[in-house]
């Protein structure tokens, strides 16, 4: 019987598109020594990335490895709110219900491993010993992107090295190399295999230089996936040692986009942006707003208006981590509350259960305030055992915890903790209730125009200096991580009385730095593709005790729902575990 996962290898197509897919059976080892034809190749390898492949006679604009890549690393984790039930198979992991049926995780395992097919096709045609600069930095593109396809593959279908080492089953390793089996090689086995590439990439590319915008590879690219790789193996050392390379001796904060916005909207030129998935506004890039990935977070107007469907917001739990500090740009930027009020109108809400074991948000308790007592005061409706409607009034009170103030109301002799804002657009929920409109635009507004296009980041300095500070933290170099730390808050805005210091850490909540550097990189980070595995790598549990549609429970970090099944269509045919 053939097997599942090598008619994968072997599904490569034609497509048109601004950036080619190259026919690889038209190809040989001689021509593709040609560096035109190579760049044919490596530009069709980079749109594998962006551009919908059919899949099992199946084609959507919304099936592709950027979109199910961050999606699926975000929706398991505790920095969104899923505000519908949806019938995408997005709903399903956000509600740790997923199957290995899904269509979203079976396209995530075909595209991967056709990037990692069609990456290996160049890698074995250039010639090892060529003396042409720009196609060794051809090949090392390439090896980036095979590295990529296998690591990211770990990411979602494997236990954290750090858990045992590597022991546990990892993924298939395909080279291109005809090799036929399809068994699981372990975490280590992969691990060790993208550490090859990768420093193989760094040797190819030395020297060379970025062949256009941030949307391609170079040197750099290589060497921050493998500071990346050494984190998540436990080689602090090493990881601290590859990021001082690369700055080699710059300052970091000079490394970073000094606007945050712009980061995100011009990533194909930020200077901070290692390596970004760059789309370009036609047909082909976004063929249709509400299909793409940002139309899950944002919408021009109110949700499902065509312009996207706005269905994932901003967690409560990570507002409140961005509100403890004002003026914080990286919320101010990027969360964009929709029909704020204008007459400051204030709404008061907090977290209730309903009966099918889901928690939504009950919203504006008819507040007012007292200007001669400093105080809100709302009124809660409820209806008794007697089915008799009874409205109490509650006064909001406010106090000091690690030295934040955080508001709260006395239900039943219990301190319920409530959130007081402005008045903002909410979205019905099935019972009536409703969530705020905090929609976030990281995925949006490519060059300052309202759409859902972006340039999604996938590497970039913010990150690699988040990961050095958490190497720190690991190595007991509390001072060196905090600095690191300190280095991103300056950059979001915050003044000097909002650094972390030996000092003040402790009364802010955190008897260990390396809890610093995991909110540090869940503010810097958010919805770009780590939180999940941040928790799993470093055995931090999750907390989703807040209001959205996902149960309410505290998910342990080694819980298998936080993985994603190999897809049915692949261990029915290749047996595979």
């Amino acid at each position: 019987m053939k097997k599942y996962i090598i008619l994968i290898f072997a599904a490569l197509s034609a497509l048109s598109c601004n950036l080619d897919y190259f026919p690889y059976d038209k190809v040989s080892s001689g021509s593709m020594q040609h560096v035109s034809s190579a760049t044919t190749a490596t530009d069709g390898n980079y749109a594998l990335f962006k551009a919908p492949v059919e899949y099992s006679g199946f084609y959507t604009v919304g099936n592709t490895y950027i979109r199910h890549y961050m999606l699926m690393s975000e929706l398991k984790g505790d920095n969104i709110l899923m505000s519908a039930k949806s019938t995408d198979p997005l709903f399903l992991d956000a509600v740790l219900e997923d199957s290995s049926s899904d269509t979203n995780v079976e396209y995530f395992w075909f595209i991967s491993y056709k990037i990692a097919y069609s990456a290996s096709v160049v890698i074995n045609m250039i010639d090892d010993n060529t003396d042409d600069a720009v196609l060794r930095h051809i090949k090392g593109e390439n090896l980036v992107m095979r590295a990529l396809a296998h690591m990211n593959l770990c990411h979602f279908f494997a236990n954290p090295y750090i858990w045992d080492n590597g022991a546990s089953p990892g993924v298939v390793i395909n080279l291109g190399d005809g090799n036929t089996d399809v068994s699981r090689a372990s975490v280590a086995q992969v691990y060790d295999r993208v550490e090859k590439d990768l420093l193989d990439a760094v040797r190819c590319m030395d020297g060379g230089s970025r062949r256009g915008n941030r949307g391609y590879m170079d040197k750099s690219t290589a060497q921050g996936f493998l500071a990346r790789l050494y984190l998540y193996m436990g080689r602090y050392e090493d990881c601290i040692r590859v990021v001082d390379e690369m700055l080699a001796g710059a300052d970091p904060g000079s490394m970073l986009d000094e606007d945050y916005e712009h980061l995100f909207q011009f990533s194909r030129e930020s200077k901070e942006v290692l390596w970004c998935v760059g789309m370009i506004d036609n047909t082909t890039d976004i063929a249709g707003e509400q299909g793409v990935l940002g139309s899950m977070y944002w919408s021009n107007g109110d949700p499902g208006d065509g312009s996207g469907w706005a269905e994932i917001y901003y967690s409560q739990p990570l507002i409140d981590l961005y509100e403890r500090h004002a003026g914080d740009m990286r919320q101010a930027t990027m969360r964009v509350p929709k029909h704020i009020s204008t007459t400051g109108r204030k709404m008061i809400y907090w977290p209730v259960p309903t009966d099918d074991g889901f928690y939504e948000n009950y919203i504006d308790r008819d507040p007012s305030y007292d200007e001669s007592t400093g105080r809100y005061t709302c009124t809660y409706v409820r209806t008794d055992a007697a089915g008799n409607e009874k409205g109490e009034r509650y006064a909001v009170e406010t106090e000091i915890v690690d030295t934040y103030p955080r508001n709260y109301i006395v239900m039943d002799g219990k301190k319920q903790y409530v959130t007081v804002t402005d008045s903002l657009g909410c979205r019905t929920g099935s019972g009536g209730n409703v969530y705020p409109l905090n929609y976030m635009k990281k995925f949006s507004c490519q060059e300052g125009r309202i759409t859902n296009l972006a340039s999604p980041i996938m590497l970039r300095w913010g990150e690699l200096i988040l990961d050095r500070a958490e190497a720190y933290a690991h190595l007991g170099n509390v001072s060196k991580a905090l600095d690191d730390v300190n280095v991103m808050r300056r950059r979001a805005g915050l003044g000097e009385d909002d650094m972390f210091t030996l000092s003040n850490m402790e009364a802010r909540g955190y008897g260990d730095v390396l809890d610093v550097v995991l909110d540090e990189r869940r503010l810097e980070l958010c919805f770009e593709g780590f939180r999940v595995l941040d928790l799993r790598r470093n055995m931090r549990d999750m907390d989703r005790r807040y209001a959205g549609r996902q149960i309410w429970e505290v998910v342990p970090y080694n819980d298998t729902r936080l993985m994603y099944q190999i897809p049915r269509a692949e261990t029915n045919v290749s047996g595979i575990q």
